[in-house]
């Protein structure tokens, strides 16, 4: 099997191909690096960024061209299997209808990083990702988002719209007070408060 065999089979078309993420039989990353190196000079692979290539799909009307927010998505949040961050700051206050600022800042929390707080830049998307305080996973990540929007919030300036769309936010998230019980104690005492005054405590799932 050749490298650009391995790799189609192992990431497909289109979608981020992360240089450390590639362990092909025993060869080094030099030699690894070269070979994408020929592969994108022969026109076959694209280089996105540094460290990111991907294979283009053959459109009508050109190659594809792989999204930033794919590689976002694929680096620091999910995999389509596993789950390991989640939005936060002022994109999670937009996506929850808290706030109707499209922020050029897109926060995020992952286990993919390893420094408290840092930022980054991926194609022309700024991006501060932050280290999470707990394992995130599929099943314990609505509950650490709903927690970090709790820390984000301030109660007493919702109004009435604000409050009608936290309210949704919390009943489809699905969280209840089972999981908050299990979590709350790895964020600021403020959450829990915030919890309160907002009524937001009131109307979790048993």
């Amino acid at each position: 099997m050749t490298l650009k065999e391995y790799l189609i089979e192992e990431f497909g078309y289109n979608e981020p191909i992360y240089l450390g993420d590639i362990k092909f039989q025993n060869y080094s990353r030099p030699w690894i690096f070269k070979e994408l190196k020929k592969l994108v000079s022969n026109e076959e692979l694209k280089r996105f960024d540094s460290g990111i290539y991907y294979f283009p799909k053959k459109m009508p009307w050109g190659d594809s061209v792989l999204s930033t927010n794919k590689i976002v998505e694929w680096r620091f949040l999910s995999n389509g299997y596993d789950t390991y961050g989640y939005v936060t700051g002022a994109s999670l206050l937009n996506k929850t209808g808290l706030s109707t600022q499209v922020p050029n800042l897109l926060e995020l929390v992952s286990n993919k990083e390893s420094t408290r707080v840092r930022d980054i830049y991926i194609g022309n998307q700024r991006i501060r990702v932050r280290r999470s305080r707990t394992t995130v996973t599929r099943d314990n990540v609505n509950v650490l988002q709903f927690l970090d929007l709790m820390n984000l919030i301030s109660p007493s300036l919702l109004d009435e719209t604000e409050r009608y769309m936290l309210s949704k936010y919390v009943k489809a998230s699905g969280v209840t007070r089972v999981d908050v019980a299990q979590y709350a104690e790895l964020f600021p005492a403020k959450v829990m408060k915030n919890m309160i005054e907002s009524g937001v405590a009131y109307e979790l799932a048993q």
